[in-house]
């Protein structure tokens, strides 16, 4: 291969390279909403036209309280956006249970619902607590006029800062099922979680959260 010929080579796989770059960083996380201490991300899925969504915000609470918060699956219905109804199904131990969530939808869509099953992890080291969440089909008997979502992976990340709080970050992909346009859900997708935190915020400081304590956490 004569230099001109190598000279070129170079040239069109650097131009590869830029080009493959370039969507790679097109496809990153995107701010889309800082408000009220609330940083709402969004970014590209690579399996699906829908957005995953990320959150970080900061919490007035102790560790105990935020896992408090969390398991109290009834109390979804107050916060969590849209939440029509949440009931645990099945109690496998203190840090692992499945749920049933449902989700009011304006009409013509109907309702979703889905069976939930999250886990508890801490780090004994640095402390930091992840609860994990995944959609479960096909354990709940099918519901009349409803759609069972298709798809749903969650996390929150709880980690303790030397100030006193904890910063936490969450994770949500979630395809709703059914014949909604995608264009429709990445339209909406930062408004539910933006609100549910929001209101998180408010129902977290009562005592019944901040006075928890549990057998498999350390503050």
């Amino acid at each position: 291969m004569n230099l001109i010929k190598k000279i070129w080579l170079i040239l069109f796989l650097g131009i590869i390279f830029f080009v493959n770059t370039s969507f790679i960083l097109k496809a990153d996380w995107q701010l889309k909403k800082n408000k009220n201490g609330i940083k709402v991300y969004t970014k590209t899925s690579e399996n699906s036209p829908i957005k995953e969504v990320k959150c970080i915000t900061n919490f007035n609470s102790t560790l105990s309280g935020l896992v408090a918060f969390i398991k109290d699956i009834p109390a979804h219905t107050q916060y969590i956006y849209k939440c029509k109804s949440a009931f645990v199904i099945r109690h496998v131990n203190d840090t692992n249970l499945y749920y049933y969530h449902e989700t009011e939808t304006p009409w013509p869509v109907v309702n979703r619902y889905g069976v939930i099953n999250y886990k508890i992890y801490q780090n004994k080291n640095t402390k930091q607590i992840t609860i994990n969440s995944v959609g479960v089909l096909g354990i709940y008997p099918k519901q009349n006029n409803k759609v069972e979502v298709e798809k749903l992976i969650g996390y929150w990340i709880f980690t303790p800062l030397s100030n006193g709080t904890v910063n936490g970050e969450y994770y949500l992909f979630l395809n709703p099922g059914g014949e909604i346009p995608s264009w429709i859900i990445n339209f909406f997708v930062t408004d539910g979680p933006y609100l549910t935190i929001l209101k998180m915020k408010d129902l977290l400081m009562t005592k019944t959260y901040q006075q928890a304590k549990f057998h498999f956490i350390q503050n």
